[in-house]
Parts: structure tokens; sequence; C-alpha cells
């Protein structure tokens, strides 16, 4: 039984990801004691005008990113009027992979190097499947994942008498592999034309590799010795029972040479079908206990995760934009320019505050995202806010004419 994921453990890493719904965080700002009652009704205007703004540029996000994906969706029901050649695969492959890609950062993933994917392929967790991985068969193949946090999982031994225990666990809250197969390596459940994309929950860091698409399974060398000494005990004992026979039919002279040459080969028979119908049912398992686990910890597939990605994207956007704009025009209103260093330390406080977790503010991003929608200037000597009445104004006027110009960040 999975529990939920501890966060306060002091080896859990800090990352950019704010665990918080954009209207959570509105809510809790506005009761901050630095906002008195006018001011709080304007925070919250400008808080859903910041959020208008970001849900329409996503949607022009949304709106590309699946046109490029529909033909190199292996699930798209649609008909396409311009079928994409062969020979525009790759361009459509490779913009999908930028934007992909773009979204991802924007959603607080960080991509896992092939050092870190390496090392999953040589351990499995408790609850995991060691499976071999074939690089040269895929073409394309990206990881991404976020909230690298410490979860707890039940686990049973002999040691405590097979009383169910927890222990902890390093786990990737989210989990997202983009991957296309290589032509060369032909394959019935993948169809090199088509991008693929998944997205996993609560993965085990050790299990990384039981999300990739596998070409086998690896067997322990525990299970290897299952499969030889049981072999070697029944045919030495399949031995000895055909030798007490063959002797005595020896011993009279009778079918010495038949019997002997009968032995051996029903011996050599036995130990091989032994060894593979345990092999086969040792695999049967194993995938058993894969398919479980995948089960349970899918989330979605193909255009699914492009939604949920810019979904999660937009939150993120919104939340940091809203948080970054609050310290910078309430907070530090009285200041006449403002550092970057600042801005970043009193977002982790308040978020620290809020959540209980240390959260890796990215305050460069958001200060960029910020000037683009004007409310935030760099002067001489630091940053400056607008006030909340001029920001509302600025937001206002981006709004009514959105329609004549889209700029997309």
């Amino acid at each position: 039984m999975e529990k939920s994921p501890k966060f306060d453990l002091p080896f859990a890493t800090r990352e950019n990801y704010i665990p918080l719904h954009t209207s959570d965080l509105v809510g809790y700002l506005v009761q901050h004691p630095a906002l008195d009652d006018h001011s709080r009704s304007e925070f919250q205007r400008l808080a859903a005008l910041i959020l208008s703004l970001l849900h329409q540029m996503y949607r022009q996000r949304h709106e590309r990113l699946t046109y490029v994906y529909s033909g190199l969706d292996p699930d798209s029901d649609r008909m396409l009027l311009a079928v994409p050649t062969d020979a525009l695969r790759d361009p459509l492959t490779s913009e999908l992979l930028e934007q992909t890609q773009d979204v991802l950062l924007r959603a607080n993933y960080h991509r896992l190097s092939p050092e870190d994917i390496a090392q999953a392929l040589k351990a499995a967790s408790q609850w995991g499947v060691r499976i071999r991985l074939n690089f040269s068969a895929l073409q394309q193949l990206e990881v991404y994942a976020r909230g690298c946090v410490i979860g707890q999982r039940e686990t049973r031994n002999w040691r405590t008498w097979y009383r169910a225990t927890s222990k902890e666990v390093p786990l990737y809250q989210r989990l997202v592999v983009v991957f296309r197969t290589d032509a060369s390596f032909p394959s019935d459940q993948f169809d090199p034309r088509r991008v693929y994309l998944r997205m996993f929950k609560n993965v085990p860091q050790q299990d990384v590799d039981m999300m990739l698409p596998a070409t086998g399974i690896q067997m322990t060398w525990l299970d290897h010795s299952k499969i030889v000494v049981p072999s070697l005990y029944a045919a030495a004992v399949t031995l000895w029972r055909f030798l007490r026979n063959v002797m005595l039919l020896a011993f009279f002279g009778v079918f010495k040479t038949v019997g002997m040459v009968l032995l051996v080969l029903f011996a050599v028979a036995f130990g091989l079908k032994s060894m593979f119908t345990y092999r086969s049912n040792t695999k049967r398992r194993y995938m058993l206990n894969m398919t479980q686990n995948l089960y349970y910890q899918n989330l979605d597939n193909n255009a699914g995760v492009l939604l949920r990605l810019l979904e999660e994207g937009e939150q993120q956007e919104a939340c940091e934009s809203v948080l970054a704009y609050f310290v910078t025009a309430v907070l530090l209103a009285e200041q006449p320019t403002i550092a970057l260093d600042e801005i970043d330390r009193l977002c982790e406080e308040l978020l620290q505050q809020a959540t209980g977790i240390q959260v890796d503010f990215d305050v460069e991003a958001t200060a960029r995202n910020l000037m683009h929608l004007g409310l935030l200037k760099i002067e001489r000597h630091g940053w400056r806010a607008l006030p909340l009445s001029a920001a509302c104004t600025r937001l206002d006027a981006t709004w009514d004419s959105w329609f004549n110009s889209q700029p997309v960040p």
C-alpha cells in the first residue's frame, strides 16, 4: 500500500515546483496584513487578470502543439487533409520535441541525464523489475521528472516475520517519457512514424527504467540459481531412480546399452523442461508485477500528456507571477528599487510559510514574465513594480487589445 509522500526530510531535493493551485495561493496572500480592504479587492482582480491572460496564451500554445502532434499521434482519430510524408516527419518531430521541452520546463520539470537512466537500469527497487533496454532501437528518448520526494511503501520479509513495515523510498512524483522508435528495428507495439508520450506518478527512482519501452526482462542471479539448483536436484533423483532399474536390467544382461541411452536422454530432457518452465513462470510473474505497477502509476498517454503539461505550466506561471508581483508591489512597495535576490528570498519565505516546503523559486524567469505583462520594469539600480491600480489598468488594456495583437512569450 502506498502512502502519501513526505516533504520535510532533509534529503528531499529543493525544486522550482510550487505545489499550490493559483486560487489557493491568492486566497493565502489576500489574508496578509500588508493589504487593506481596498488593496485586497484590487489584488484579487489583478490575479484574475493575470490568470486570464496566461490562459489565453496557453490556449495558443495548445492549438499549435496539438496541430504539430496530430500527424505524429498514434491515437489520433482525426482525418488529416495533409498527411505528413516521411520526409516531413523528422522536422515535425523536432518541432514537437522543442515545444514539449519548453512546456515541460515551464511546468518546472527537469530532464534526466543518460547517466540517471543508466543508473536505474543497473538496479531495481524491491517493488520493481529489472528490464533490458535497447537504446539502438530508439531514435528519440527523453525522460523528465518533477517532485523528488521521499515516499513510504509497505514491505514484508522474514526479518519481521512477514509483517507489514514501512520503508522510505525516493520517488519522482511525476515522470514524463517521450520516445520514437527506429525504423531499422521493427516492432509490433510501436510505429516508427509516431511519437509516444507517457506520464506516470510516484515512480521510485530506481524503477525509472520500468516506464521506458523495454525489450525484455533481466533475471537476477537468484532467479537463475532457482532454475539451476532444483533442475540439478531433480535430474540427480531421476538418474538414481532409473539407475537402479538399469542396473537391475544390466545385471541380467538385458537392454543394457538401450537403457543407458534412454536414461541420459530422459535426464537431459527433464532438466531442460524444468529450466524452461521455471524461466517462463518467473518472467510471467515479473510481467504481472510490472503490469500492475503501470496500471496504478500511469496517468496519461500521448495527446493527454500534452494537455496535462499545458495545464500544469499555466498554473506554475500564474503562481509565480502572482507571488512575485505581491512581493514587489505590496511587501517592497516603499523601496525605490528592488534586487532580484530580495524578491527571491521573500517569495521562498512566503511559500515556506504557506506549505512548509522549501521551494527554489525561479525568480529570473518570473521577472521576465512580469516584464512581458508590463507589471515589472528594470531601472538603473534595480527593479520596480507598477502600483496595484496602474497594474490593473495596464492588464485591462492588454486584454481589450488582445485579439488585435496576441503576443506569446
